[in-house]
């Protein structure tokens, strides 16, 4: 960026006052005061950045642990308070189921029902006054209701032998026990039942008492809870996991804090419970496990019973105040600093002027020299500026221009009478740039796939050397090419890509060290699946431990990955399959799973990448430009008498496109804008057999909207775009625009042009004529 005019005359004198330390042997003291002033206001600036980030920095920690552990003191809070709560509940209960069990007596099941009505009578004034209880019920051991407080007579064609608690009693489990939550087959309420085993003579089984409690019930206390209302979140749990009751909501099982993914289990495969085993009712909270960084809770177990109660508060949640306390620290202390800051800088900047006004009292040739350089330095900072903003457009443009004139040469100047060493020198420098500019564009991933034709006795070699340092020294790379290997067309960058992938998962299968081998052979038209003509076969063979034989089908899906968690993303052999796929070609795996883990011990695993093979002399996108900018005029499409309307704003580049079309034998029209170039296809639009556009461009409408709009008025007329950068590529390549690259060699301009136009309908046929 260049800078600011309004800076350019303090900026210059600071720089003229640092590049000039000589002064004046008449020079005045308050040139040294200056400097001390200007060292003084330089650490002032420091210091009042650094003391208040320091101080709020410490504030902020330690209202944070403050928080954190005012946090952890409210859900230890509550999981008293609830523990307490629910503790007393239940012995309630248990004392209740006690009575009814007195009541009862050793009576049989007849016996009991034929005085129901006053087993019912007394039931209810046992449950008066109780909200927690939602029914208490007496089941015979045949699992039907005998009495119960909430209807009667009690419905006898329910049958509960289905239940968990009833199962749990006739096989004789410990006592008590507490049901998962349930929902009543008579009135939809849900409950969870507290129940115990009732014995007849001998002590066989004679039924359960039952005593079914609303989850409601605890939710209501819980809300009211301090807390309650900031993050905090209480459940009643079983001791397998099973949640009772809940506040907020009610939690799953895996969702609660330690229990993972762990799920309610069988009623008889529940642990042995008691009230001696449960400990002292104290509160445990992890400390500084995973789990803490995310979540703050505690948990205590209830005497007697297979229950716990958990509270715990999301970490968010629990520093949300903190967050709050810190942006009001903030508002209030920042501003104040960058107050301090902003008067020193002032100030500083006022003494450079004074010290650079006193240095040219006393030194005005020296200041003049280095404002002149200062000037020159600015005026080259500011051109730098434009370029960097610019460089993935407009470098490509000056790139195009060099590369399409320097054709120009070659074909007016086959053969060139005087030395040609400074043509292929520009030639190099053009084809340097080029490849940076495009290595940037890819690596901001805004660059299409460039096919090429790549010829792998050359390039395989230098891809397996670049392996090397990722497979270790413990595994022995060969490679192998056939003499007289064809070439294929594809895109080199995905090529390399495609080996690095199947390198990587080749040293992952050997860990302890193996052999790695490469081939690439010719194979016959016929012998290659897919591929009709003549092919070349890409071979990538390791010895490892190989691929399970119910797996060898599943590989080249996304995602899907045989290594451990962690060590592999499932993605690497996709994109072999999708990068020989968008070749035309094929990828195929062969494996046989062994019990060695590298050298030698398993079958090993082949990939065999298949491409249909190209031309050795075939020109393409990408292999123009690899060869020079320049090139030589090789055989190319005819064009003779194509009218093609040229859309670009860069004259130079319209220039130079225009005059190698026209070399071509194409008649030429440029237009510097969309706008223009729908006025003029809407007055001759059916005299143009191609559009060929740039993509960004000034005015209402860039290439890819002009490419549209044609598309809806002129469908039978093909459109190229050309683009040195934009950030549509994407947009652009969903349309199924055709998109060249800018630098962009003429062979490759005449090939584009001529595929553009044969793959136009016989009613859009070329006429000869003038635009």
């Amino acid at each position: 960026m260049a800078a600011a005019p309004n800076d350019a005359p303090d900026d210059a004198a600071d720089d003229a006052a640092r590049a000039a330390p000589r002064l004046p042997a008449a020079a005045p003291a308050s040139g040294a005061h200056a400097w001390n002033a200007l060292s003084w206001l330089t650490a002032t600036m420091v210091l009042a950045v650094l003391v208040p980030t320091l101080l709020f920095t410490a504030a902020a920690l330690a209202l944070r642990a403050q928080e954190l552990e005012q946090a952890r003191s409210q859900i230890d809070g509550a999981v008293a308070i609830a523990a307490e709560h629910a503790s007393k509940v239940f012995e309630v209960n248990a004392a209740l189921l006690g009575r009814l069990a007195d009541a009862l007596g050793n009576d049989s099941d007849e016996a009991l029902r034929a005085r129901e009505e006053s087993l019912h009578r007394q039931m209810q004034h046992m449950a008066e006054g109780l909200p927690q209880l939602q029914g208490l019920f007496v089941l015979g051991a045949d699992g039907r209701l005998v009495a119960t407080n909430v209807a009667f007579p009690a419905p006898r064609n329910i049958d509960f032998t289905d239940r968990p608690f009833y199962r749990h009693h006739r096989i004789g489990g410990v006592q008590p026990f507490v049901s998962d939550v349930l929902t009543s087959r008579t009135t939809g309420e849900t409950f969870f039942d507290l129940s115990v085993r009732r014995e007849g003579p001998g002590g066989r089984f004679a039924g359960a008492l039952s005593s079914s409690l609303k989850p409601q019930y605890f939710a209501a206390l819980y809300s009211a809870l301090p807390g309650a209302g900031a993050g905090l979140n209480v459940a009643l749990v079983r001791s397998d996991g099973a949640v009772l009751a809940g506040w907020p909501h009610m939690p799953q099982a895996r969702d609660l804090p330690g229990n993972g993914a762990s799920a309610p289990v069988a009623p008889e495969a529940l642990p042995p419970y008691s009230a001696s085993a449960a400990g002292a009712a104290s509160a445990s909270r992890a400390a500084d496990t995973p789990e803490e960084m995310s979540r703050l809770f505690a948990s205590r177990p209830l005497p007697g019973v297979p229950v716990r109660v958990v509270a715990w508060m999301e970490r968010d949640a629990a520093l949300a105040s903190w967050r709050r306390s810190l942006a009001l620290l903030a508002a209030l202390a920042f501003p104040t600093a960058i107050a301090l800051v902003g008067v020193a800088f002032v100030a500083r900047r006022r003494t450079l002027r004074s010290l650079a006004m006193a240095r040219e009292l006393h030194a005005r040739s020296a200041r003049e020299r280095q404002i002149e350089e200062t000037l020159r330095q600015a005026q080259k900072l500011e051109a730098m500026g434009r370029l960097t903003g610019g460089v993935a457009h407009d470098f490509n443009n000056l790139l195009m221009i060099v590369s399409n004139n320097l054709y120009l040469m070659r074909r007016m100047q086959p053969q060139p009478a005087t030395d040609g060493a400074p043509i292929a020198a520009i030639e190099r420098a053009v084809t340097a740039g080029t490849r940076l500019t495009r290595q940037l564009l890819s690596f901001s991933r805004s660059q299409p796939l460039r096919p090429e034709v790549v010829d792998l006795g050359q390039r395989m070699p230098e891809i397996v050397e670049l392996l090397a340092p990722a497979l270790g020294s413990s595994i022995t790379v060969t490679t192998q090419v056939e003499p007289g290997a064809a070439p294929i067309r594809a895109d080199a960058a995905e090529l390399e890509l495609a080996m690095v992938n199947l390198a990587l998962n080749a040293r992952d299968a050997m860990p302890e060290g193996g052999r790695l081998h490469v081939q690439v052979r010719n194979a016959a038209a016929g012998t290659v699946a897919g591929i009709d003509g003549p092919a070349v076969v890409i071979a990538v063979t390791d010895n490892g431990s190989g691929i399970a034989p119910h797996d060898i089908g599943r590989v080249f899906e996304p995602f899907f990955t045989t290594k451990a968690l962690g060590r592999g993303t499932g993605l690497g052999l996709a994109q072999v399959y999708g990068f020989c796929r968008r070749a035309g070609g094929t990828a195929t795996i062969a494996s046989g799973a062994g019990t060695g883990a590298g050298s030698g011990g398993g079958r090993g695993t082949t990939v065999r990448m298949a491409f249909p093979a190209a031309r050795a002399g075939a020109a393409d996108a990408d292999g123009a430009a690899a060869a020079g900018a320049g090139g030589t005029a090789a055989a190319l499409p005819s064009l003779e008498g194509v009218r093609a309307l040229l859309v670009e704003d860069n004259d130079d580049v319209a220039t130079a496109t225009g005059d190698v079309l026209a070399s071509m034998g194409c008649v030429v029209r440029r237009v510097d804008g969309a706008d223009a170039a729908m006025a003029r296809l809407a007055a001759i639009g059916d005299d143009y057999d191609v559009v060929i556009t740039d993509m960004v461009m000034p005015g209402s409408m860039d290439g890819i909207e002009l490419a549209q709009r044609l598309r809806q008025r002129h469908p039978q007329l093909p459109v190229l775009l050309m683009s040195g950068y934009t950030d549509s590529l994407e947009r652009a390549t969903a349309l199924g625009l055709h998109v060249l690259p800018k630098p962009c060699d003429p062979p490759v301009i005449a090939a584009a042009v001529a595929a553009a136009i044969a793959q136009r309908r016989p009613s859009a046929s070329v006429r000869q004529g003038k635009p």
